[in-house]
């Protein structure tokens, strides 16, 4: 009982659910982009069951109108912008399948009454996608399955509670958290599919969510907990951020935090390791583990960090604090944006998140693994409101209403 107390005061602030209850779908219109738009188009979720590709004058293409409503089950892009994996939904019955954005050919890949798919995650050669699914049984399932559709989904992994997944940047292995913290008896294993054994497994994750590949793939970060006398505790919670080197037993501590959960995303571009923290009093301000292995600070030491997302260079973060709530009672989130290298941060804009961004948000660092927030060349952000989806301008500090949705992302520029 004493390890479930632990749980319920640490791994509860995991996530900022107590915000989405307080929120309902806003009611959407459309609206042209500033006159200086990124040439991207968007993907975008709703409304209703509608997916669509928006062009920058807000001109939409709907790709299908059967998606699933459900939270986190949500598209997912290709590596190479090619192609988007979906949910749909027809009654009891949940079908995920891919669409080819150049031929629009439409692949199913899995279909279930009893075990409905959610959060998918490409390997980054394209060649599979993986997927969770809620068990008939209860807790959850890991599957992965060739993106062309010619073999049947392979259920790699269960769990009692959480799974959280990295692909390996070969995309030969899966790097796969389940069931939380020691406390909880989780585990970190890497498998293969294909192969029913663990390549290798550790035994002591702290809390944390999503693990990381380094940019080589030679190594991997996790969160690791100390081993404790007696029984747990709160007090005697540390959460170590760890970097293991596959082939090797001897970890390499980069950051600690006592009575907290770390949170965390590795750069694009390098191992630089960004993370915030969670603990008993909150959300703690946004930290840095440099390539020099020391620790900074680069959000306002009393920002309360609840998501951040790396620019694709790797030189900047977009981060959200809370901003208090509407006239109206609506939760409010502020943007603000820093440089890796330290310096004042900037506030950008604030905005009344739509369900699906909280939700999203809840599991940043997943959802970075599938979901790109930052236009391809830095210039830009995408977010959704309570009324739609909108595009902030980073160098002008100007936000403008691209589409009616209630979630979004970037695809890459049209080649």
């Amino acid at each position: 009982m004493a390890a479930r107390r632990i749980l319920l005061t640490l791994i509860g602030l995991l996530s900022v659910v107590i915000l989405i209850g307080s929120l309902s779908a806003g009611v959407l219109t459309v609206l042209l982009i500033t006159n200086r738009p990124v040439d991207q188009k968007l993907l975008v979720v709703g409304p209703e069951r509608r997916l669509a590709l928006v062009d920058r004058h807000g001109t939409a293409q709907v790709l299908a109108d059967d998606r699933s409503p459900e939270l986190f089950r949500y598209p997912a892009l290709a590596p190479d912008g090619s192609r988007i994996a979906y949910i749909s939904q027809s009654g009891n019955t949940s079908v995920l399948r891919v669409i080819d954005l150049r031929t629009g050919v439409r692949v199913e890949l899995y279909r279930s009454a009893t075990n409905p798919p959610l959060y998918m995650v490409w390997s980054p050669d394209g060649r599979y996608l993986s997927f969770l699914s809620n068990r008939g049984g209860g807790g959850l399932g890991m599957h992965v399955v060739a993106a062309d559709g010619s073999r049947p989904a392979e259920l790699v992994s269960v769990s009692p509670t959480s799974l959280y997944l990295a692909w390996q940047p070969d995309s030969t292995a899966l790097l796969v958290h389940i069931g939380g913290s020691t406390f909880e008896d989780g585990r970190l294993v890497t498998v293969q599919p294909g192969r029913s054994q663990p390549l290798y497994e550790v035994s002591d994750p702290g809390f944390f969510q999503t693990p990381a590949w380094s940019v080589d793939g030679q190594s991997f970060f996790y969160v690791a907990q100390p081993p404790i006398d007696g029984p747990p505790a709160v007090e005697k919670v540390e959460s170590v951020l760890t970097r293991v080197k596959v082939g090797e037993t001897q970890p390499q501590a980069l950051a600690r935090e006592p009575q907290a959960a770390i949170i965390f995303s590795r750069s694009p571009r390098s191992d630089e390791i960004a993370y915030t923290t969670i603990g008993p009093n909150g959300f703690g301000p946004l930290k840095l583990v440099a390539l020099d292995g020391k620790v900074y600070t680069l959000s306002a030491q009393d920002d309360n960090v609840v998501a951040f997302f790396w620019s694709p260079n790797g030189e900047q973060l977009a981060y959200l604090t809370p901003a208090g709530r509407t006239s109206n009672g609506a939760v409010q989130l502020r943007w603000q944006l820093v440089n890796r290298t330290g310096g004042a941060p900037r506030a950008l804009t604030t905005f009344a998140p739509s369900q699906e961004f909280l939700a999203q948000i809840n599991f940043f660092d997943a959802y970075a693994l599938s979901f790109d927030l930052w236009s391809s060349d830095g210039r830009a952000l995408v977010y959704s409101a309570r009324d739609g989806v909108y595009v902030l301008d980073i160098g002008r500090g100007i936000t403008s209403r691209r589409s009616d949705g209630v979630l979004a992302m970037w695809l890459p520029p049209e080649r």
